[in-house]
């Protein structure tokens, strides 16, 4: 875990053999922030988007932050666990016979084999082949993580983007995390034995004896590469000597390539031209590509045609988003399509610093009117309870934008017991907590903040510990 300036258990060390009675209470109330902080960090949680510019990386930050960061130095050691990944793992080889080539399969497509004619049960590899498969909205195929490419793939760009700003709090040239990051990318992207091939031609492939091709669904297979450019920017940023120049010619190389797929082959022109989530993400994934191959003013360019086209037809007057609202599962929807508008404006922000598309609006409405409108919104009453949490990094995306001036947004977050300030996310959010701070590797001053920082649950165990303590001292 990170190195912390408050540790606990030195403190009662030194001083339990001098503090009696209410001194010691006095000064375990004190620490109890401290303490929380100390061992506080959320479950893993696999954003659906999200762009972390470089300069939030910065080493160690004040003691607020310090939960965050410990949630990411967690959860890259948890994915590390698992790493690294190829596409040349899946069992089932796409219809192309190359090794190589990516595939997943659309997730709500399932078999209709009453018209097969078989007499015995049919194996998977033929029901595949013969039955033919139909469309259920918001219906996961279970045997669709048969195949995982999509699923590694997430795991790859998390992997990649906790790592590498794990390895910034280090403040070192190279460690294990930056190592890790490099590893990971070189596996899936570089290497000729593990490497995929730069096209999405079996992505969300149908099966069945119509099917057996991609479709423009899967582009979204890779909207993950949001996460793998924000470690990339941050791997050069700050100077990582395990991310070589020769590896960054490779990975600029691949990366065009795959550019120019995105931007010429039908189902990635179908994407492009979608009016929703699959739209939004589009933009996500090309902006990423663009940046890491140091096209700035190109991934500017697109997301300005984002804001200026696609962006300006998502929404009512209301901030509610139609043609997501209309899905078997809305609210999931809505959360999604507002996850992708806002990785488009930090990403944009990233590019041309000018920008000011968080105001842009469809039909009267912001971005934050998104968010307010979901706010407001019952997830139970489309029995979608289970989805809650994928508005807690929305709120605080927009509290961090926009300003919480009445506090709304931080009482939402508080009021759901969601642990926002010990999550990764809390990093790169900071105006939410009153401003981005200076680093303090070494004196680790707090900076000012308007925001109380709650107990996330510890206040009850501690209390317990306090009055223990007191009445021990004092029977």
């Amino acid at each position: 875990m990170l190195p912390r300036r408050h540790s606990f258990q030195p403190y009662q060390t030194n001083l339990s053999r001098r503090l009696h009675g209410v001194s010691l209470v006095l000064f375990l109330l004190t620490h109890l922030f401290v303490i929380q902080s100390a061992v506080a960090t959320n479950p893993f949680t696999c954003y659906a988007n999200d762009f972390v510019s470089p300069d939030h990386a910065v080493g160690l930050y004040a003691s607020k932050f310090r939960g965050a960061q410990d949630t990411i130095v967690a959860w890259a050691n948890e994915m590390n666990s698992y790493g690294p990944w190829s596409v040349t793992d899946k069992p089932v080889v796409a219809p192309s016979g190359n090794k190589h080539d990516y595939m997943s399969w659309a997730p709500y497509q399932w078999p209709d084999c009453s018209k097969a004619g078989n007499k015995t049960a049919l194996s998977p590899s033929i029901m595949w082949k013969t039955c033919p498969y139909v469309f259920r909205d918001g219906q996961v195929n279970p045997d669709r993580t048969t195949i995982d490419d999509f699923q590694s793939f997430f795991n790859l760009s998390d992997a990649i983007l906790y790592n590498s700003l794990a390895f910034t709090f280090q403040n070192q040239s190279s460690s294990v995390y930056s190592q890790n990051a490099v590893k990971y990318i070189k596996t899936w992207f570089l290497d000729p034995d593990t490497s995929m091939n730069p096209n999405l031609n079996y992505a969300q492939m149908n099966r069945g004896p119509k099917g057996q091709t991609g479709e423009y669904t899967g582009i979204l297979d890779l909207r993950g590469f949001v996460k793998i450019a924000s470690g990339i920017l941050i791997l050069r940023q700050h100077g990582s000597s395990d991310w070589t120049s020769d590896i960054d010619s490779q990975m600029i190389a691949w990366c065009k390539k795959y550019i120019d797929w995105l931007q010429t082959a039908p189902t990635a022109k179908q994407a492009a031209s979608a009016k929703n989530n699959h739209g939004t993400f589009y933009v996500n994934q090309l902006m990423a590509l663009k940046l890491i191959v140091n096209d700035t003013a190109g991934a500017a360019e697109f997301g300005r045609g984002y804001f200026g086209g696609t962006f300006k037809g998502q929404m009512k007057s209301n901030g509610d988003q139609p043609m997501e609202a209309s899905r078997s599962r809305p609210y999931h929807y809505r959360n999604f399509n507002i996850a992708g508008m806002i990785t488009n404006a930090r990403l944009l922000k990233y590019a041309d610093p000018t920008s000011n598309d968080w105001n842009t609006t469809s039909n009267g409405a912001t971005i934050q009117t998104a968010v307010d409108f979901l706010m407001a919104t019952n997830p139970s009453a489309t029995n979608e309870a289970n989805v809650t949490a994928e508005i807690y990094p929305n709120v605080a995306a927009v509290a961090a934008t926009y300003g919480d001036p009445q506090g709304k947004y931080v009482k939402f977050l508080k009021a759901s017991g969601f642990p926002y300030t010990d999550d990764a996310s809390f990093l790169w959010d900071q105006p939410l907590a009153g401003g981005i701070p200076s680093p303090d590797s070494t004196k680790g001053s707090s900076s000012s903040s308007s925001l109380t920082i709650p107990a996330n649950g510890t206040g009850p165990w501690l209390l317990s510990v306090v009055l223990f303590m007191l009445v021990w001292r004092t029977r």
